[in-house]
């Protein structure tokens, strides 16, 4: 399995299993897959949002520790990207 790196949006395959449709769906406790560059990762935490994007803490398990942050807009050509960035 390949690194998550800064700064790289990555398509978003699916929220909740399901293909993704509103950024409302990121909200709240739950995960996302994104194809990071033909491998799949699973993104588990909370996004919350500000303005027109998403926030998504990724925990390391369900109620534990912050790993990393995601940002999630929606994508030009439809659908959406997540992309991992620094938060301080």
């Amino acid at each position: 399995m390949q690194g998550v790196i800064s700064g790289v949006p990555c398509p978003v395959c699916a929220v909740r299993g399901d293909e993704p449709r509103r950024l409302e769906e990121f909200l709240g406790d739950g995960e996302f897959t994104v194809d990071m560059a033909g491998h799949r990762y699973v993104v588990r935490g909370c996004g919350s949002r500000r303005d027109d994007v998403v926030r998504f803490y990724e925990k390391d398990e369900p109620a534990g520790r912050d790993v990393r942050v995601w940002q999630v807009t929606p994508a030009e050509q439809g659908g959406f990207r997540a992309e991992h960035v620094a938060a301080f």
